[in-house]
């Protein structure tokens, strides 16, 4: 069929009740695509602009019939510019990218070590302080620990930057004109040094570059990161917030009067149940807005917070243990999906992490696939 003398027809089919389903059928002299919702006819769309890509220019699209529905409800990416961070632009072809690929979610890891990325107008310092550093290169910068430090904008050789929150409502409008929902993400309890570097008042410690781990016996601790996310609440819409929860030190915790009189108090006899006890409050406040936590599996140490939802990077035991308790599991198992590991057989580059497996491995995931 020649897609530049032909027209494409897009009907709603109220008998189509499968979430996202849609059909194609492409015949000599037209394409029909049906669905039972819009976002269906948007992905039956996206096949048949990757058959025309396909053609290589000529226009001539096999004639076929196509019937698809997700496998997965949750289909994601997650992008950390954090660490290397990415102007505005880049991320809405990212996201042109990922409606082509019918992707659902794209989660956005505004914080970390590397640099805090979204303005908060409460907080100016997080992005006057630390939303620059003193190296491009994240593994140099992060593996001097002596020469780590934070910049401001104007500092010669300085990298970084943010987001100002309409760069972000910008950008969640045109991820949802494209059926993509934006998850942020603002991790706590650790992964929080460029944070405590603004406001030191928030570590154990009370000084900059000290800790990465925010101090749970603070009470302040618990006042700055509602309002945060408060503000969070009200530049996106996303039913899912994830707050990280991540590879906390949990270090200070030990020696830290504030934090041991909050174990005292709650006859805690681990430090991982401080962590816990963090989420759970957090969890309140998010669940209180509407919305839903996300964390990393980390979050299953000292109890899970009720209806928090799992993301299991470090291997598949996280994740089912959290499913065989009732909770919704997003499987990201970080040797298996993650795109900074390599797969072949350089042994020195200057983004590489870990070994990766096999894409046979990786292909393990997808469902019927053993």
């Amino acid at each position: 069929m020649d897609m530049k003398t032909n027209q494409v027809s897009a009907l709603i089919d109220s008998t189509m009740t499968t979430e996202d389903e849609y059909t194609v059928e492409v015949s000599t002299s037209s394409v029909v695509i049906k669905s039972g919702s819009a976002r269906g006819l948007f992905y039956g769309l996206q096949i048949i602009i990757q058959l025309y890509h396909m053609s290589k220019g000529s226009g001539e699209i096999p004639c076929l019939p196509i019937k698809d529905c997700p496998a997965f409800k949750y289909r994601g990416l997650m992008l950390d510019v954090s660490r290397h961070f990415v102007p505005k632009d880049f991320l809405l072809k990212q996201i042109d990218c990922l409606a082509y690929f019918k992707i659902s979610r794209f989660h956005i890891h505004l914080t970390d070590a590397g640099g805090w990325r979204l303005e908060i107008k409460k907080y100016p310092l997080l992005t006057q302080k630390a939303a620059y550093r003193t190296e491009s290169d994240w593994q140099i910068w992060w593996n001097e620990a002596h020469d780590r430090k934070y910049s401001d904008e104007g500092t010669i050789g300085a990298y970084g930057g943010y987001y100002t929150q309409e760069d972000m409502r910008e950008v969640v409008k045109y991820a949802a004109d494209r059926y993509i929902t934006i998850i942020p993400e603002i991790e706590m309890p650790g992964h929080s040094e460029e944070v405590l570097y603004a406001y030191p008042e928030f570590s154990c410690s009370g000084q900059p570059y000290k800790n990465s781990d925010f101090c749970v016996g603070n009470e302040g601790t618990f006042e700055f990161l509602e309002n945060i996310l408060s503000e969070v609440f009200d530049i996106f819409p996303s039913q899912y917030i994830h707050i990280g929860c991540d590879e906390a030190s949990m270090g200070a915790w030990y020696n830290c009067p504030k934090c041991q009189q909050r174990m005292k108090d709650n006859n805690f006899t681990e430090v991982d149940q401080l962590q816990s006890y963090l989420i759970k409050r957090i969890e309140k406040f998010i669940n209180e807005n509407g919305r839903t936590l996300i964390g990393w599996d980390e979050i299953l140490k000292g109890g899970l917070a009720p209806n928090a939802v799992v993301m299991s990077w470090t291997g598949e035991g996280g994740g089912i243990e959290a499913a065989k308790a009732g909770h919704q599991v997003i499987m990201t198992l970080c040797q298996w999906v993650y795109l900074d590991y390599l797969s072949g057989s350089c042994r020195y580059t200057a983004t590489r992490y870990r070994w990766l497996y096999s894409s046979y491995n990786r292909l393990q995931l997808l469902p019927n696939s053993k």
